[in-house]
This record gives C-alpha cells, structure tokens and sequence, in this order.
C-alpha cells in the first residue's frame, strides 16, 4: 500500500489562492489532491466513483459513498477515508476500512445488494451515528433514501412523494433522480433534491437554459419523515456546446446545509456541467430559501419556471474554459461535497470530491476550501 501512495504523492497538485480582494467572496482555496483511475484499491477493490461525501467530526475521518452499481466491485460500498489538510492543503487521501450496506434488515445480519440494485449517489451521517443513503435508482429506475447504522444495516426508508417516482409522463428521469441531500446539525431537517427536472416540471438543461428541479425539505422526527416542503431551483443552462459528439448536460450533483457557518446562506449546491470535447464546468452556490414559494402541492411545475425560486448567488467557478476558471486547475466530475475539519483560526474547511466512473480518462480529484465568515 505504501507503495500506491508513494506514487499517488508524486501526482499531487497543491496550490494556494484568494479570491479577488474586492469580491469578498467566502471561500479560499487551499489546494488540491488527485489519483489516477487504477491507481486506487483497498483490499484488492477498486476504489473510485465517489458521489457523496460525509465527514465525522468525532474520530475525524471521512465516508465516501461509491455509486458502482457492481460493475468494477460490490455493490454498495462505503468507503472510510483519512484525508489530512489543513491551511496549506491536502496532504494524503487513505482508505482505512470499507462498509458494504445492507438492503434487507430482517436477515439479522448485512444481506448486500443485488448488482443494479442500488446506485448511491449522496451520503449524510448524522450526530446520532447513522447514515442516510440516497440512491438514484434500483433495477426499475426507482429511487429510494435509507437510513442505516455505522455498520451498514438497514434502518428504515423515507417515504417519497408520489410525483417523484417514475411512470409515464411524470416522475424522476432514468439517472437524473437524487443525487444531492444534507442535514441540518440538530437532526430535524433533511433536505433532497434531484439532478434534473421531473418529466412533468419541465426539461433537462440545454445551452439556452436550465432546467427546474425540487428541493424536498423533511421535517424528522424518531422514525418518521414529512415533507413539509418543496422549493424549486433554477440551474444555469449548459456553459459551452459540445465540440466532439453530442453530449452535454447541467444538473446539481451535490448540496450541503451551511447556516450555522454562513449565517447568509441556507445552502451551498454545486452545479456540475460537462459538454463533450469541451469537459466539465462546476460553479458553486451560495444559496437562500427565504422568500421561495412552497410548490409541495403543484403537481407540475410550469417552464420556464414564473414563481419565487430559491436565490442563489455565485460564489466560485471552475471551468475547463481557462478564462472563465477563479481557480487555477482542471476540474473533473465534482459530484460529493461535505464539512471539513475547523482550522487552527476556527474557519470550517470544505472538501470536493468527484466520481471518476473507473475512466482512465479521469481521475479521483480532492479540492479543499477554507471557508471564511
């Protein structure tokens, strides 16, 4: 292993930035951490495809949920991950121990998941020591959010509202379902929301404009969940048309609750945009739910979108297009953000991580950010 890391080390890209003096924006970055695909394996399984990433402040390691449906490994694996920084960067990325969830809570022990049974796309682990699961679809395209224990055994299921799950014209979209979810510190609130919109709330993005998707807000309370509301949110059309082939998307792959550390935002969402021969662009936003009209009972929203949505401001870019970029590195598919450790100065850090889909073309790509109040 310390081989792998040796060689991992020599790949690692640190560099320190502010942005502009004038713009007052709140995040710093503090470098950046990246290991080749096939470069990455514990226990002899490939470690890779990170989509959701939560962090744990009470023995201070982290858990990366890996989205392979069992194509390159088992199914849902949960990685438990050392990643050491602090105000000069990210120094090392380590596997210490692997989870492997539970998909039946009444064998008595973890029955594992099934291959194309689970697609895990966002992590949260909460005070109490569990962890919620979002998974953006099983063998029939139906997404579900669980809740387990440290060990992986299934807990329970949240209820979704009916106008989320799949059928004809309505619902979420074959792998554009949920993708993003965070908690608030007090265990009271979880909020969801999917990649792109629901087929009767509108379109996918194109390069004229976004598409509309829902953030779910459930009220917890022991083993029950409401929704108590949906707000929807509006994404930024796709940055640049593709130049080789035909693919090009935008949708938001990961959110996290950061009142308590940026009392004038709600939410950070990150918007992940890709256009083939083009690459990805990630915009980070800061983001308010005050003054958003609760759509909980409309059942499809009209496009464009005419309501109050949420408010949300830039707050960093990281764009393949150099010019466009406030940070002096190419970005990859950023699919998993979370709290970090506090820094000596007590400024909370903030970590990114992306989903290298086992492509050789791309790899596992750790940013970190000194949040400044």
């Amino acid at each position: 292993m310390w081989k792998i890391l040796l060689g991992v080390g020599l790949a690692v890209a640190l560099a320190i930035w502010l942005l502009p003096l004038g713009e007052q924006k709140p995040l710093r970055f503090l470098g950046s951490y990246a290991i080749p695909t096939g470069e990455w394996t514990y226990d002899s399984v490939p470690v890779g495809e990170i989509s959701g990433l939560a962090y744990d402040p009470v023995i201070n390691v982290y858990y990366g949920i890996c989205d392979d449906r069992g194509d390159v490994g088992p199914a849902g694996r949960l990685y438990i991950l050392d990643i050491p920084l602090d105000s000069s960067g990210i120094h090392n990325v380590t596997v210490y121990d692997m989870t492997l969830l539970d998909s039946d809570p009444d064998t008595g022990g973890v029955q594992t998941y099934a291959r194309k049974a689970i697609d895990a796309e966002d992590i949260v682990f909460t005070p109490s020591r569990t962890f919620f699961v979002a998974s953006e679809r099983d063998h029939e395209d139906r997404p579900w959010i669980r809740e387990f224990t440290e060990t992986g055994l299934l807990l329970r299921e949240i209820s979704l509202p009916a106008k989320f799950m799949p059928a004809e014209g309505i619902g979420v979209r074959e792998n554009l379902s949920f993708e993003a979810m965070t908690l608030t510190p007090d265990e009271k609130t979880l909020y969801v929301t999917n990649e792109q919109a629901l087929k009767q709330d509108g379109p996918t993005s194109t390069v004229d404009h976004g598409t509309t998707v829902r953030i779910i807000q459930y009220s917890l309370k022991l083993m029950t969940s409401t929704v108590t509301a949906e707000y929807a949110y509006v994404t930024e059309p796709i940055f640049a048309a593709p130049t080789d082939g035909d693919y090009a998307d935008n949708g938001v792959p990961a959110m996290l609750y950061v009142k308590h550390v940026l009392p004038a935002y709600d939410l950070l969402t990150v918007e992940r945009a890709y256009s083939s021969g083009v690459g990805n662009d990630i915009k980070i936003f800061g983001v308010s739910l005050e003054g958003a009209e609760n759509v909980k009972d409309v059942e499809a929203l009209p496009f464009p979108f005419n309501g109050n949505a949420v408010k949300k401001e830039l707050l960093v870019r990281i764009s393949a297009i150099e010019e466009l970029s406030d940070i002096p590195i190419q970005p990859d598919n950023i699919e998993a953000i979370a709290l970090g450790p506090k820094l000596p100065n007590g400024h909370h850090t903030l970590l990114l991580a992306s989903d290298n889909n086992f492509d050789d073309s791309q790899r596992n790509l750790f940013l970190a950010f000194e949040i400044v109040p």
